[in-house]
C-alpha cells in the first residue's frame, strides 16, 4: 500500500507538510488505485472515503473501529468502463445514512455528471444533479482563471456545469465559473447570446454532445 499526502487543489505534498497545515488529504493506494482517502479540515472535522470491492463485507463497523474520530464515512464502489467510471456512494455521517450518490468520473477522475439519491426511494434528487464539461483548449481560449487563487478547476480546465430542474431538465449552464468575475450563463428557450446553441458552438460540441447536458440521465455518455 503506497501512502501520499496532497493539499486540497491535488497537489502533491510531503509528510511534514501535510502535518504543518491544517487540512490535508491522505491517501492510500493499491496498484496505482486509491482505495482509501483519510480527509482532515481545517474546522477540525475528519471524513474518510473508502472504496469497497464486491467481496468485503463489515465495512463500515471495522471503519468505525479502525477511525473512532472521523464524523464521515464516504463508501463508495466502482464500476469500470474503457472512458469513464461508476462511483456509488453510501454518506454516512455520525452513524446515519444521510445520502446516496452517484458519480461518473472521466479517465483523468473529474466527474462528469454527479446524482444525488433520495435513501428512501432510491430516485434521483434531480434539483441537485450537476454535470461538467471539460476542455483545455476551450479553457484556454474563453475561460479566464480566478486570479486571486489558483484553484482545482483550473488544473482541471473545467469550462461549465449544468444544473437541473425538478424534473431533470437543464435549468441554467454556468461558463467560466471558476473565474473571480467573468462567469457567463446559458439557458433552454432564450435568444442569443445566452442560448444553448451559442453556448455549443462556443464550446465546439456536436449536437450529441450537447444534448447529453439538457436533463441530468448519466447514460449513455457521448464521446468528448
Amino acid at each position: 500500500m503506497i501512502v501520499t499526502y496532497k493539499n486540497f487543489l491535488n497537489e502533491s505534498i510531503t509528510e511534514i507538510q501535510a502535518l504543518k497545515m491544517e487540512g490535508y488529504k491522505k491517501e492510500f493506494q493499491d496498484n496505482n488505485v486509491v482505495k482509501k482517502i483519510e480527509n482532515k479540515y481545517a474546522s477540525g472535522n475528519f471524513h474518510i472515503t473508502y472504496y469497497k470491492d464486491n467481496n468485503e463485507s463489515n465495512v463500515l463497523e471495522n471503519l468505525s473501529k479502525e477511525y473512532p474520530n472521523a464524523n464521515v464515512f464516504r463508501i463508495r464502489t466502482r464500476q469500470n468502463s474503457v472512458n469513464y467510471t461508476i462511483e456509488n456512494e453510501d454518506y454516512i455521517e455520525d452513524g446515519n445514512l444521510e445520502l446516496k450518490n452517484t458519480l461518473i468520473r472521466d479517465s483523468r477522475g473529474r466527474v462528469i455528471a454527479y446524482n444525488q439519491i433520495d435513501i428512501i426511494n432510491n430516485q434521483p434528487l434531480h434539483k441537485d444533479s450537476v454535470k461538467y464539461f471539460y476542455s483545455e483548449d476551450i479553457y484556454n481560449n474563453y475561460c479566464v482563471p480566478n486570479l486571486e487563487h489558483g484553484t482545482i478547476l483550473d488544473k482541471d480546465f473545467q469550462v461549465f456545469s449544468a444544473s437541473y430542474n425538478e424534473e431533470g431538465n437543464l435549468t441554467e449552464i454556468e461558463f467560466n465559473f471558476a473565474s473571480t468575475y467573468d462567469t457567463e450563463y446559458f439557458f433552454p428557450n432564450q435568444p442569443a447570446p445566452n442560448d444553448i446553441e451559442t453556448c455549443r458552438q462556443i464550446c465546439n460540441l456536436t449536437n450529441e454532445q450537447m444534448n447529453y447536458f439538457l436533463t441530468d440521465e448519466l447514460l449513455p455518455i457521448p464521446n468528448f
